[in-house]
């Protein structure tokens, strides 16, 4: 991934972005969105939001979608939107491959198709990557095969290692 152009963002696009995330995941869902903004344009279809120079949100779609980056210090297996694998997932995962169904073993149910997700190590809740819901969340846990889960952003990845 290239960045193409980078840049401030305003005071409004900031406002903007605080109001489309408390809209998403309510305003206590995430950590507070505090500091120097900075918007990077890629040669992807992503473009990463920086807070104070870390990879902090993506833009996919018009979707605001936080990084692995936001959940570091976060045991995955307690939070909405999460999707855990199981340990033989995790090579798989953090190269970039698709979530398919028989490695999960937990989802949460209110994850909506098009929605983003978390996906976590059924060991450490360590944060493994973000990625798009394909199904919803029930629909996703009663499937025995497929892929369920399209990897967006995960650990080691570009977006991941950006240094700026």
């Amino acid at each position: 991934m290239e960045i193409k152009k980078r840049h401030d963002m305003s005071k409004s696009e900031v406002r903007k972005l605080v109001r489309q995330l408390e809209d998403s995941y309510g305003a206590g869902g995430l950590p507070a969105a505090r500091g120097r903004f900075e918007i990077c344009e890629t040669d992807k279809d992503v473009s990463v939001i920086l807070l104070d120079g870390q990879p902090s949100y993506l833009i996919k779609d018009d979707n605001v979608i936080p990084s692995l980056k936001m959940f570091l210090d976060t045991d995955v297996r307690t939070l909405p939107h999460r999707v855990i694998v199981d340990m033989g997932a995790i090579r798989f995962v953090t190269n970039g491959a698709d979530i398919m169904r028989p490695g999960i073993t937990d989802a949460d149910p209110s994850i909506r198709e098009g929605g983003f997700v978390v996906v976590g190590d059924v060991t450490h809740g360590k944060p493994l990557a973000i990625g798009i819901s394909l199904y919803d969340g029930p629909e996703l846990l009663a499937r025995e095969e497929g892929k369920v889960v399209k990897n967006l952003h995960y650990v080691g990845d570009r977006i991941w290692n950006l240094e700026l």
